[in-house]
């Protein structure tokens, strides 16, 4: 280790349930850090491939596999093993799960405790289909209780909505999934009527995301509009709806499917945006999503390209700043075609979205905050 890295404040940010190069923990919350050169960052999460190590960062494997009792026991133990090894004076938590051990090795240690709040948790418990009421009161226990240790120093809220869906989580900085890139400028986007365009989904693949709804929309659309296509690129978390997808998918050459069990790394996915005409995005109404702010919003904001959304208040006043998409009903199959008529008569981009949708934005308050400890 060289006399420079050494000066270093060493910062640990730690996840079981993201990869190790995950999108926030590391393309954004580490970015952040590594951009002042005052801090030496590693990064906890779970891994099917060796990572490299550079100078001012290192990478450590959770768990190759996170789906089983054993594998989320393993990451325990193991997350303790890299907190002693790494001795860091900033943690970051981005998991439920490591908040008891870090509370209780925190006076011990020495460090600071941040937790990176990604998700309301036990709201998330109603988005899984496959939990029966016992098992998602079981959980929803469990989360609250390990999310209740003593001794965090500061809360990262993910969204906005959280900081009053969960106001006992204090004291607390909003930082947005925003984009991490730069913005793409340019004229304003017009489509002519033609046989067919070019549509993606991509992220995470879930019944509530609305997935499904979303592939038999387009296969509607292919009646007046043949020569479309779908491209669908993510990762799905239950195994029972990947086979769902792929059957739904199944004999249309039109569709394009890469569907994984574990998250793609993002850079492929944003390069998939680079090539359609619209983003879709077709989130069911529900409570635990109605209040967010999607990243595929701000990805295809940054991005410039037109999003087809569910008619959220929240998210039309976003892209209304700018004509960055159209509201659409992907339950109504019926209208589909007219649904896609009326998105093609209105012209997009009219006006350049500015940096305050870029994870720049946020720098200098997540450098402070963290300062601050």
């Amino acid at each position: 280790m060289s006399e420079k890295s050494a000066s270093r404040i060493p910062v640990l940010i730690a996840s079981s349930l993201k990869p190790a190069k995950d999108t926030r923990a590391w393309g954004k919350l580490g970015l952040s850090l590594r951009k002042t050169g005052n801090f030496r960052v590693s990064f906890m999460g779970f891994s099917q491939i060796p990572l490299d190590n550079c100078e001012d960062e290192n990478f450590y494997t959770s768990a190759s596999y996170v789906n089983s009792a054993w594998g989320r026991i393993s990451t325990q133990v193991r997350f303790l093993t890299i907190l002693l090894k790494v001795r860091p004076k900033i943690l970051i938590c981005c998991t439920y799960e490591y908040l008891p051990i870090a509370a209780f090795f925190k006076p011990i240690l020495g460090f600071k405790l941040v937790y990176d709040v990604q998700e309301n948790y036990v709201k998330n418990l109603e988005l899984n289909p496959t939990l029966s009421p016992v098992k998602k009161s079981k959980n929803s226990q469990i989360i609250r209780w390990m999310e209740s240790v003593m001794g965090i120093d500061l809360y990262l809220l993910a969204e906005k909505c959280y900081a009053d869906e969960m106001s006992e989580k204090k004291p607390f900085l909003v930082l947005e999934n925003k984009f991490s890139g730069e913005l793409e400028t340019g004229n304003f986007i017009r489509y002519e009527k033609k046989q067919g365009y070019s549509f993606l989904i991509s992220g995470t693949l879930t019944p509530a995301f609305g997935t499904l709804q979303a592939v038999s929309w387009f296969k509607e659309i292919l009646k007046e509009f043949p020569e479309s296509t779908l491209k669908i690129i993510g990762h799905f978390t239950l195994y029972d709806f990947g086979i769902a997808l792929k059957k739904a998918c199944a004999n249309i050459p039109q569709i394009h499917l890469k569907a994984s069990n574990f998250p793609i790394p993002h850079e492929v996915i944003i390069e998939k945006y680079r090539d359609v005409n619209f983003a879709m995005l077709p989130y069911q109404n529900r409570d635990s999503i109605r209040d967010k702010m999607p990243t595929k919003l701000f990805e295809a904001a940054a991005l410039r390209v037109p999003v087809l959304i569910a008619a959220n208040p929240k998210w039309l006043n976003f892209l209304t700043q700018f004509s960055g998409g159209y509201p659409v009903d992907f339950f109504d199959l019926t209208n589909a075609s007219h649904q896609l008529n009326a998105a093609l008569t209105q012209d997009y981009f009219t006006n350049n979205p500015d940096d305050s949708i870029l994870w720049k934005s946020q720098h200098e308050d997540f450098i402070s905050a963290i300062n601050s400890l």
